[in-house]
């Protein structure tokens, strides 16, 4: 179980501002601070500027259903959990008490307001969206003194579709009530959301997800799986890949029976239909590690074609795609380090 972090007196917050004086604080704190500082954020006002959100994002739509039914998550009787689209914006909360609420209100925590480090210093929103972790800022901690009478535990949420960043959940609470279960709390909201978010995947999702699964991972691969609407990559878009609309384009126009893609830059895709036969289920495309002509041995080059061609067909299976070579297992991965098949 999570232990509750030794916090920081407002004493040391004050040395901090005004001395630079640090070592009191947890190191990821008094690194917020710094950034929050450098940045500009005024610790002492409350300047909240408006932010657009959507309040029928998917996250808003799936937690406002999840969240009030799951009250037994919450550390003591008052607390507030919040959504927060991927920018920071608080986009829907819910309190068990009603004091807490109004007492959030008077300190600008309620929808339309973004809570980046850049923005409004260090805060649970703000450092999770930091260090792309969960994260808990408690009282003093807080970069912004308004807020040190609050504690608050942010988790991120990924779409587990597309495995895009959906937002956050946040739990607020008083401080004085701070305890153990505060970060057991978010996280536990974070793996509910997630799972009803799984949950309200349609059956094409799901689809797109398990063919994904099928082949992510294979050595000096990047793997993009995609249809008309949806596109699925382990890291979010694909950094020098075309996007979703481009590459299903050049698929519809290489036509179902395709079994490779060629893009305007030369890199080549190998194509693996979602569902064999059925083209507009969806497609997944497997980009080898792509290398300017004339900078390697031709020989070299097309032997780590063949190579990357059969562990796709085998699926990332070694033992398979060693056999199917006719080689010692221990020569292939002597072939796959040589040719930087390997990841890592």
């Amino acid at each position: 179980m999570t232990a509750v972090p030794s916090v920081p007196s407002s004493d040391v917050w004050q040395q901090f501002l005004e001395a630079d004086r640090r070592g009191s604080a947890r190191p990821e704190i008094e690194e917020s601070w710094v950034r929050s500082r450098q940045s500009g954020v005024d610790p002492e006002r409350l300047d909240l500027a408006d932010a657009a959100y959507d309040p029928g994002a998917l996250l808003v739509a799936v937690g406002s259903q999840v969240i009030p039914g799951t009250a037994d998550l919450l550390v003591g009787d008052s607390a507030s959990v919040a959504l927060v689209d991927p920018r920071g914006t608080l986009t829907w909360r819910w309190e068990s008490d009603p004091a807490l609420r109004r007492d959030l209100q008077q300190v600008e925590v309620e929808p339309g307001h973004r809570y980046v480090e850049d923005g409004v210093g260090t805060c649970g929103v703000g450092l999770s969206m930091a260090v792309r972790s969960a994260s808990m800022v408690v009282g003093a901690e807080h970069f912004k003194q308004a807020w040190h009478p609050y504690t608050c535990a942010t988790a991120p949420i990924v779409d587990p579709v597309t495995r895009l960043l959906l937002g956050s959940v946040n739990v607020c609470c008083r401080a004085e009530h701070t305890n153990r279960f505060v970060m057991a709390a978010v996280v536990a909201f974070a793996e509910r959301l997630r799972s009803a978010l799984r949950e309200a995947a349609t059956p094409r999702q799901r689809r797109l997800v398990d063919a994904h699964m099928t082949y992510r991972g294979l050595p000096g691969t990047t793997v993009l799986t995609l249809d008309g609407e949806i596109l699925i990559s382990d890291g979010g878009p694909a950094p020098g890949l075309p996007d979703r609309a481009t590459l299903w384009s050049a698929l519809r126009e290489a036509g179902p029976s395709a079994t490779h893609l060629t893009l305007a830059d030369g890199r080549v895709a190998t194509v693996r239909p979602v569902t064999p036969g059925r083209f507009e289920d969806g497609c997944v495309l497997i980009f080898t590690a792509f290398a300017p002509a004339g900078h390697e041995n031709p020989l070299h080059n097309a032997e780590a074609e063949i190579i990357r061609e059969i562990l796709v067909a085998c699926g990332g299976n070694k033992t398979a795609a060693a056999q199917r070579l006719g080689m010692a297992r221990g020569t292939l991965y002597k072939r796959i380090r040589r040719y930087g098949l390997a990841e890592g």
